[in-house]
């Protein structure tokens, strides 16, 4: 086979690859517990101070007991303070923070190392108050009383600049019954803010607490279509959740607006909101979660996923504390498995990542010495080549002694040009007898498809290569090349390498179809982000220059021979 057929081969199985990935994301299934929505509240009996209160309908998005609070004392929110008043605001080198009076809530989260565009002044914002699209909240629940993120609280410091180190945040609500004091760690080098919720009992009864907290969103690309030189149009968008017995489970927006999810989750557990580069996560300190979604239609945020941990002991006049991390940021694989085990499976390659995760860690550490991209991809694609060299020169060879044969089987094809299965039988029976096997090319690029393909999603997924510049006009690799040259040299080993490839037994028409390839290559790689097609063209011009050698070895041979 030869090596043009190859390439038609490689962009036959990568265009059935996005179909299915395009098939999945509209009719796939996911495996997850599910439950129905109800009108009735639960409770899951406890013991010891270890079950989990379950409840399913809610009241402003508060989860609530199966009884009436029992001289419940929640403060009240007048109209003013709903409209959420920011009460403190904290910059790190890596995060702009601000928190809000109405459950001293975190409502605006600004990630300063990453411009929505380019060279653009401004940067992602996950958390947004006033588009009001993302949000975290928190909160204590008992029969007895609540602490909800409804609550009012009052700052008891102030933020301002962190540039290292760590600082924390403190927030308090006080009503009759008690007092819950809510503090945030915030470090100056890391995503990763802890969250501690303690709470005073000033009543004369016991209580037994539960925690909560929650994330919910908007769906903002809905009824939209993303253009194919999108690089978000394949990633995965919804929540998801994962422990350590069953792994990491996945919901798209549509699954949740379709059913309610309820289940637990016991070692190592996490919830999180996902998206294209970023995420926000939140992970409890607790052996037992129990996690809940919901759909809240008509909402400015209707997409709500929450865990509630197991109920602690509040003795009458003592306190009781509840720890979490909230993770909100860029999907950084060598930071997240460090917050968190599975943290790092949100960087989501799909049924490649046992091949695309090595790919990446190999790509990291080259970086690491290159510190630039762009090259690390070149040495990359230099150490697979290397990999697959045995493979390859057999192909190339194998095309070698093809190419020998191709005045032979000329003439076979214009004697039997009116018997085609006459002239197939001819053309085999030459191959055997000069032992040259026509489909000695294909296992080389057959073994290749799948490192193709994973490397696709490595530069997809990898929020690493997101906007990084390689040299002159290549600024950003995750995009496509604004001025169509690295195409237009892959293109150029293309043509030359149709110069060196035989093409026994091909007809006209489709000879006219390979040489329109090139072109066909050009057009589609112009809309594929310029790290893959620096990837693929350097692939192809290494490709072209060992087979231009082995070709010249063997016919230097056969003339020393002669």
């Amino acid at each position: 086979m030869n090596n043009t057929k190859n390439i038609y081969l490689i962009a036959m199985m990568f265009l059935a690859f996005l179909l299915y990935v395009e098939w999945q994301k509209d009719y796939g299934q996911q495996a997850t517990e599910t439950t129905e929505q109800t009108t009735q509240q639960s409770l899951i009996p406890s013991s010891e101070n270890t079950a989990v209160n379950t409840p399913s309908s809610l009241n402003e998005d508060v989860p609530q007991l199966s009884q009436p609070f029992a001289g419940s004392d929640t403060p009240k929110i007048n109209q003013a303070q709903q409209k959420t008043d920011i009460i403190t605001e904290l910059e790190t080198p890596l995060l702009k923070l601000k928190f809000s009076a109405k459950g001293a809530a975190m409502v605006y989260a600004e990630l300063k190392q990453y411009p929505v565009e380019k060279g653009s002044s401004e940067n992602v914002v996950l958390f947004d108050y006033q588009k009001n699209h993302f949000s975290a909240e928190s909160g204590l629940v008992s029969e007895q009383a609540t602490f909800s993120h409804n609550a009012v609280f009052t700052a008891v410091n102030s933020g301002g600049q962190l540039s290292s180190g760590e600082q924390q945040l403190m927030f308090k609500a006080e009503t009759a019954q008690g007092t819950v004091v809510k503090t945030y760690t915030v470090k100056a080098d890391s995503y990763a803010i802890e969250l501690k919720q303690e709470v005073l009992n000033n009543t004369n009864s016991d209580w037994l607490m539960t925690e909560y907290n929650q994330l919910k969103r908007n769906n903002p690309w809905m009824g939209k279509d993303a253009g194919f030189t999108d690089p978000s149009r394949y990633s995965f968008k919804g929540a998801a959740y994962f422990d350590s017995e069953d792994g990491y489970e996945k919901l798209t927006f549509e699954d949740m607006a379709e059913e309610s999810v309820k289940t637990t989750l016991t070692a190592d557990a996490w919830v999180g909101m996902v998206q294209h580069y970023f995420m926000a996560a939140l992970v409890p300190q607790a052996d037992q979660i129990e996690v809940q979604t919901e759909y809240k239609n008509a909402t400015n945020t209707p997409y709500l996923i929450r865990y509630l941990t197991p109920q602690k002991e509040v003795k009458a006049g003592g306190k009781q504390s509840f720890s979490s991390t909230l993770v909100v940021g860029p999907k950084l694989q060598k930071e997240l498995p460090a917050i968190n085990k599975g943290l790092d499976l949100t960087v989501d390659y799909g049924v490649f990542t046992a091949i695309a995760k090595p790919l990446f860690w190999v790509l990291d550490k080259i970086h690491g010495v290159v510190g630039n991209w762009g090259w690390s991809i070149i040495f990359l694609t230099i150490l697979i080549k290397l990999m697959f060299f045995k493979l390859s020169e057999a192909q190339f060879k194998s095309m070698a002694k093809m190419r020998k044969l191709q005045p032979r089987i000329t003439t076979l094809k214009e004697r039997y040009k009116d018997d085609k299965q006459k002239f197939n039988q001819e053309m085999m029976g030459l191959y055997q007898k000069e032992k040259v096997n026509p489909m000695g090319g294909c296992l080389p690029i057959l073994v290749q498809i799948p490192v193709f393909i994973a490397l696709y999603w490595v530069l997809l997924e990898s929020v690493e290569l997101r906007q990084a510049p390689f040299m002159l006009w290549l600024q950003d690799l995750s995009s496509p090349d604004p001025y169509f040259i690295l195409p237009a040299i892959n293109a150029a080993a293309m043509i030359m390498t149709q110069r060196l490839s035989p093409t026994p037994g091909m007809d006209p028409m489709q000879q006219k179809i390979m040489k329109f390839m090139p072109v066909a290559f050009s057009v589609m790689f112009a809309f594929f982000q310029s790290g893959l097609v620096l990837y693929w063209a350097v692939n192809s011009v290494l490709s072209l220059a060992q087979q231009w050698f082995i070709t010249k070895r063997i016919d230097a041979q056969d003339s020393a021979t002669a």
